[in-house]
């Protein structure tokens, strides 16, 4: 009897240990870039794009769906997008393409755009973003990003 409680004790013991560790993994996943791949205008108010967007992932594979944001430049709202989903596999570092669509908002006007399309800089660019992330067994959560910096992506 004493030996079935030592084995369990054992046994959660080495759970609890490889818990910590698959978790202290899932914080070390991170974006290292994101570039413009494509972009197909549609119009003059709304553009197709693929994003190369790079990410380190130490952890499990997971897939990411329901990707919605908002473009914004010097703080002001410039874009709405939303993207296709992506599988990241697990235990790399690799390049993935992601489809998306975004929209201009009514604020924005196209000379604005092409100076901006010209000088070809995300000074000034931030975006928030909301994307629903599910494990391959479908437990998922939702996370909320707030004024990420667009330049400081695409130089890490």
């Amino acid at each position: 009897m004493r030996t079935n409680r030592n084995l369990i004790l054992i046994f959660a013991g080495v759970l609890a240990l490889a818990l910590m560790s698959s978790c202290s993994k899932v914080k070390d996943i991170k974006i290292t870039s994101v570039g413009l791949e494509s972009l197909s205008p549609k119009g003059f108010r709304s553009a197709d794009a693929v994003l190369a967007v790079g990410i380190d992932n130490p952890a499990m594979g997971f897939i990411i769906t329901k990707v919605n944001g908002i473009l914004k430049y010097n703080g002001e709202d410039f874009a709405s997008y939303s993207a296709d989903s992506l599988s990241v596999d697990k235990k790399c570092v690799k390049v993935y393409d992601l489809p998306c669509s975004a929209e201009l908002s009514e604020s924005v006007g196209l000379a604005q755009v092409m100076t901006l399309l010209k000088n070809r800089s995300l000074e000034g660019f931030t975006t928030d973003v909301e994307a629903r992330v599910t494990l391959k067994n479908g437990v998922g959560k939702t996370f909320k990003f707030k004024d990420l910096d667009l330049n400081k992506l695409s130089n890490e």
